[in-house]
């Protein structure tokens, strides 16, 4: 494995330093269990990651992606989340055994996009209550096990495109974010309070219109998730007083899971694509105005 992962650096920096970082690695990892030679790989690979794009802690694609980083793992939960509950509903919903039910879907690429978004959704909700050595590794993996099984399964989880690809832009952006940006245990920070709320108010009403709790609402065409985490965008930017530019590149590297949701759920329904583009461009205008309305306000009172 630690080939591969020294593979991912610049060839220069590779050249000078590949063989002692692999002969450290194996050295460090030696005898010790598989999963923390995974979470060790990991977090090697995201350094590689950083050095290849280059983001100092000063620069600001790092405080883009300090930025991104808890709302990329907010979508990518989110997203598996609502995979989660649509298979739960289906299994309510079958006639057969619940026992068959379970042989056939925890089987097979089926069980692998299962076990994928469990491994998500409780990665990043560790990931975001402080627990970043555990929860970032659960989290890729999830992704990347998912866009794997996604490709070999077709639309058991989704677009055997759009869902993979988005699944890999999400554990890239959750590696890119530079150490010192992460969420740490004692230092979430209210962006991390803003990313959880994005999960809850995605999956609970999702939840609630699958239990028939709302009979008037059938289906919401993926919108609602987007409009979430443009709502989060726009606090965001209010919050920080700011322009807005970089809340809103943050929000759009952080939106590919929920909006290859989205495109899923809408495919084929031209009225609703155009919708979801309507969403995404008015959640832009939307956090570039709150950061000057924020900033007049606050020239306003000085």
């Amino acid at each position: 494995m630690i080939d591969h992962v020294v593979r991912l650096y610049p060839a220069a920096y590779r050249q000078a330093h590949g063989e002692e970082i692999a002969a450290t690695f194996r050295e460090m990892t030696a005898g010790e269990p598989w999963g923390t030679r995974l979470r060790d790989g990991a977090g090697l690979a995201a350094h590689a990651l950083r050095m290849r794009l280059g983001p100092g802690p000063a620069a600001p694609a790092a405080r883009i992606l300090g930025l991104a980083y808890p709302f990329a793992l907010a979508a990518a939960a989110a997203a598996c989340g609502l995979h989660l509950l649509r298979w739960y509903a289906s299994l309510l919903a079958s006639p057969a055994p619940l026992g068959l039910q379970l042989g056939v879907d925890l089987s097979g690429a089926w069980g692998v996009l299962l076990v994928s978004s469990l491994s998500v959704f409780v990665g990043a909700a560790s990931a975001l209550a402080g627990r970043w050595r555990a929860g970032v590794p659960c989290t890729v993996v999830g992704l990347l096990s998912l866009a794997v099984a996604a490709v070999v399964s077709g639309p058991a989880f989704g677009d055997p495109v759009a869902t993979p690809a988005a699944a890999v832009l999400a554990a890239a952006v959750v590696l890119a974010c530079p150490p010192d940006r992460r969420v740490e245990r004692g230092r979430a920070g209210p962006a991390a309070g803003m990313a959880g709320a994005v999960i809850a108010l995605v999956v609970v009403p999702r939840a609630l219109i699958d239990s028939h709790a709302v009979p008037w609402v059938s289906t919401d065409y993926g919108c609602w998730p987007l409009l979430v985490l443009a709502a989060a965008g726009v606090a965001l930017t209010w919050r920080g007083g700011s322009r807005g530019g970089r809340e809103s590149v943050a929000i759009v590297l952080a939106s590919p899971p929920l909006m290859a949701h989205a495109c899923v759920t809408a495919w084929g329904d031209s009225t609703a694509v155009a919708c979801l583009v309507a969403v995404v461009s008015v959640a832009v205008a939307a956090m570039l105005l709150a950061g000057r309305l924020r900033r007049t306000g606050a020239r306003s009172s000085v």
